[in-house]
């Protein structure tokens, strides 16, 4: 890859990027706390998704690190 910026990530991308399962992805789209949208059949996460999605995971750590 080269070192521009991603906009959007398929599922398998989202992973490498993440270091999340695939399950653990699937899990937060079924769930909504993951949003994506498709181009043509592939299914996409935009960067900005993934950025909230990671932000959220932490809060929700940080959170229960403190409880």
């Amino acid at each position: 890859m080269t070192n521009e910026t991603r906009l959007a990530y398929t599922i398998e991308a989202a992973c490498e990027a993440t270091g999340l399962t695939r399950t653990r992805i699937y899990r937060a789209i079924a769930d909504g706390s993951l949003k994506t949208f498709k181009a043509g059949r592939r299914r996409m996460v935009s960067a900005r998704a993934l950025q909230d999605f990671i932000a959220n995971l932490e809060r929700e750590s940080a959170e229960d690190k403190a409880a």
